[in-house]
This record gives C-alpha cells, sequence and structure tokens, in this order.
C-alpha cells in the first residue's frame, strides 16, 4: 500500500484533548491497493481523535456506497455502507504482546499516525457478507431480471437418486442412538 499524505495524522503538535477530522475516499484510494476486492467506491469517514498524554482513542464513523457486483445476479451496483470503530494507540512504552486488534502501539518518538491500513479494514469490516440489491418497497427484488432468467437455465433443481455413490447407501443404514 502506497502512503499517501492525506490519510497521515501529525498527533505531536496537536493538544490534549479532541479533534475532528474528515477523509474523503474515492477510487484513487482503492487503486493504491493491489490486493483490495474494493475497486470503486465514495466513502466518508469522520474520525474523532482524543489524545491523552500517553495515549490517543479514535474513533471512526464511516458511511458511504461502493461499487461491487450482486451476489444474486451478477449485476453491478451500489452498495450502502456504513460502520462505527474504535482504534487505541498507546504511545512509548513496550508491546506487551496484547492480542486485541484495537489496540497499537507506537514508539515514543513517532510523531505522525498513518490511517491507510485502518481505513481500508474499517471498510471492508464494513461490507455485508451476502452483497445484493437492495428490495424494493413492495419486498421484491431490485436484481436485473434478464440476468436472473437466464441463471435459472443453469440451476440444477434435484440430482437423480439412481446417480447416488452405492458406498454412502450403506452409511446411511447406521442407526446412531
Amino acid at each position: 500500500m502506497q502512503t499517501r499524505k492525506e490519510y497521515i495524522i501529525q498527533f505531536v503538535g496537536l493538544s490534549v484533548g479532541t479533534h475532528l477530522f474528515e477523509f474523503d475516499i474515492n477510487d484513487k484510494f482503492f487503486e493504491s491497493l493491489d490486493y483490495s476486492e474494493i475497486k470503486q467506491g465514495n466513502i466518508q469517514v469522520k474520525l474523532s481523535l482524543l489524545k491523552q498524554s500517553n495515549m490517543m482513542v479514535l474513533q471512526f464513523e464511516i458511511g458511504g456506497t461502493i461499487k461491487t457486483n450482486c451476489d444474486r445476479c451478477t449485476v453491478k451496483f451500489d452498495l450502502p455502507i456504513n460502520g462505527n470503530y474504535k482504534l487505541i494507540v498507546k504511545v512509548g512504552g513496550s508491546d506487551t504482546g496484547n492480542e486485541d486488534d484495537d489496540i497499537i502501539t507506537i514508539a515514543a518518538n513517532e510523531h505522525e499516525l498513518d490511517l491507510s491500513q485502518y481505513l481500508y479494514e474499517y471498510i471492508t469490516l464494513s461490507l455485508p457478507i451476502k452483497r445484493v440489491h437492495p428490495d424494493n418497497s413492495k419486498g421484491g427484488t431490485t436484481c436485473d431480471k434478464k440476468m436472473l432468467k437466464e441463471l435459472k437455465n443453469f440451476l440444477i433443481e434435484n440430482e437423480e437418486k439412481s446417480a447416488s455413490d452405492p458406498r454412502w447407501d450403506e452409511l446411511r443404514k447406521i442407526q446412531l442412538n
């Protein structure tokens, strides 16, 4: 991932207290990621950074849309996403081997924090497992009807019973108590 300066926060010059940041993430952000499953998107991130003497608490509020293929009809559409995430950054000290992904430790001599990787991870975590067109007001699908009809031609309804493997037939006879 290429570091882009618009996603770097210079926290050394910030006073103790809450600071607000906003990031607009678009196609250029995802183009810099070779491994990203997301290629297009328009996402807004609001970041609330609470700076304390030896740590920072970052609250990410993510909202927007990404361009993705529908899992049902395979047609591209704009999928709305949103999410809220928290990241705690400890400054100085040693890494205690904490297994929590929401807590990171940085060296005391660090003066900036690159948020690119965290932004990508939180956007990816905001994606639903099943990505389908939203239903219309009547509860019906808004998927491409022509494509659904084409896909139905390839649907295998039921496998024939005669095609079953005889080895499994014997195992089905076993009765468990």
